[in-house]
């Protein structure tokens, strides 16, 4: 059983995230989960990764059904890139599996672990989950935020400077 707040996370793309969230702003701040899949040309299922990741990072709630900009959210769409980063930085340290990793990786003296020992605690936490794939996601979000990074030559992964 993985410790309390260590939760999985949807396999996304950030910019999809950015561009539901300027799709909201566009439509008033809210609006029908499914109306949205269909005007985007998106699946309901690929649409549920991204309204999950936006209500992960508390950019959005989604309360029956509907999908609603929480005010970060429109915070993210009026600031720039870096603010961006900043913001969901802040956000993924809030998130128990990057704050997981993050303690880890604190706790070497590098700051880094290989990616082996990365997927070995993956799998001990989320035995569920794909620790490839769940590992893939954890690099990309870290490297935008610029809190994690990963060195293939090195097959290290890192916490950024702090």
């Amino acid at each position: 059983m993985p410790p309390a707040g260590v939760n999985p996370i949807p396999d996304c793309q950030l910019t999809w995230v950015f561009g539901l969230l300027e799709t909201l702003e566009d439509r008033g701040g809210r609006d029908d989960g499914y109306k949205i899949a269909r005007d985007l040309h998106f699946k309901f299922s690929d649409l549920l990764k991204v309204m999950k990741t936006a209500e992960i990072l508390g950019f959005v709630s989604t309360p029956a059904g509907d999908v609603v900009l929480e005010p970060l959210g429109k915070q993210v769409i009026d600031s720039d890139v870096n603010q961006r980063k900043l913001i969901v930085r802040d956000q993924l340290k809030k998130h128990g599996l990057f704050a997981y990793f993050v303690r880890l990786l604190r706790g070497q003296d590098d700051r880094s672990l290989t990616k082996e020992v990365i997927l070995e605690h993956l799998a001990m936490l989320l035995p569920n989950e794909s620790p490839e794939k769940m590992f893939s996601t954890i690099v990309n979000w870290g490297r935008f935020a610029e809190l994690f990074g990963y060195n293939k030559d090195e097959d290290r992964f890192y916490l950024d400077q702090e």
